[in-house]
């Protein structure tokens, strides 16, 4: 697999992690038997941040050459993200808290609201995800700097000492209060990214040598993992996912491994069908995707709280979104590309490209 088609493999990943979100946060709207499929196989963070890395990874070539402007760029990237979830605090949160939907931090008055949430001190469903990508883009220069110096190891080992600090202590370096997803915890995914982003620059492919027995192995490993999970061979409670713990790490890593190179094994093949075209869609506007995602989820979520809908009516709802979330970023790509885009998509193209 060439260098060229890197970014697609990429794309199709993330729009496997966002489509993934979007199951889990709609799942209860579902039979039961869906909700336990995908809290069985749910990693779409854990995923989003392993990609997150494997993109930094990938630029170390450029931080050699240019340390300062792709410092600056990572920094921006964060900032970014922090005006993105400013947006949604004020065109999202701030509504729901003044209707009183339940669990925006009601007991607060509106000031103390605002407050809060730009110093991420609350810790409502979805508006919570963004801070955590954060720190992780801040902290990327002296990733690069590393792997820039071949300290591949050193930055691995001194990543896997601080997730277990952090299993002492998960919330030492939250920004505001706890949050479910630590970047003490979830900077190790971050760091396994950068280095396989690193490594496959290096190489300037993705392939990996028996690519087909390696996604083989794997998926008989996520078997082995899944058996022995949920058949109870583990004791009860043994797993943590918010906050992580190491079983849980384990766990997720079986999943995004065989997940991983089974797409890598399959690409050749299944690279230029329409379904993975259209994974890629979301893939390559995932941030924007997120986004979407949040005002249609949050709006179901109110709209059941108001007016008791039935699961079923919120279940139909749920598919209709991804569908309108689907045309609009179709014709984001149709409009990005024009010599005289609209104004929503230039303030697209600057959030969240």
């Amino acid at each position: 697999m060439s260098a060229a088609r890197r970014l697609e493999v990429i794309d199709f990943l993330r729009g496997i992690a966002i489509l993934e979100m979007v199951a889990a946060h709609f799942s209860r709207y579902f039979p039961p038997a869906v909700g336990k499929a995908v809290g069985y196989t749910e990693t779409a963070m854990a995923l989003f941040v392993l990609l997150a890395g494997f993109v930094v990874g990938w630029q170390r070539p450029q931080f050699a050459a240019a340390p300062r402007a792709q410092t600056l760029a990572m920094w921006n990237r964060a900032l970014r993200i922090f005006v993105a979830q400013s947006l949604l605090i004020l065109t999202l949160g701030l509504p729901l808290h003044l209707a009183g939907v339940p669990a925006h931090d009601n007991a607060f008055g509106t000031v103390e609201f605002l407050w809060r949430s730009f110093t991420f001190e609350n810790q409502i469903g979805l508006l919570h995800i963004l801070p955590t990508f954060i720190p992780l883009f801040l902290v990327s220069p002296l990733i690069l700097l590393g792997l820039s110096r071949s300290g591949g190891w050193l930055v691995l080992g001194l990543s896997v000492a601080v997730f277990c600090v952090g299993l002492r202590d998960p919330h030492a370096l939250d920004l505001g209060a706890p949050t479910i997803f630590p970047f003490l915890l979830f900077q190790l995914y971050f760091v396994i990214g950068c280095l396989l982003g690193s490594a496959a620059q290096r190489r300037q492919s993705l392939a990996l040598p028996r690519s087909a027995a390696l996604a083989i192995g794997a998926a008989l490993w996520l078997l082995a993992v899944m058996v022995i999970v949920h058949g109870h061979v583990l004791p009860a409670g043994s797993l943590g996912f918010h906050p992580l713990n190491l079983p849980g790490f384990l766990y997720h890593a079986s999943i995004l491994l065989a997940l991983c190179l089974a797409t890598l094994a399959c690409w050749p093949r299944f690279g230029h069908s329409r379904s993975a075209r259209l994974i890629q869609l979301f893939g390559r506007n995932a941030l924007l995707a997120f986004v979407l995602h949040v005002y249609f989820a949050k709006g179901i979520e109110a709209l059941a709280y108001f007016q008791a809908t039935p699961a079923t009516t919120c279940a139909l709802l749920a598919v209709a979104s991804v569908i309108v979330m689907w045309w609009v970023i179709r014709q984001y790509e149709a409009r990005v590309r024009s010599t005289a885009p609209p104004a929503w998509v230039r303030l697209a193209r600057y959030l969240f490209r």
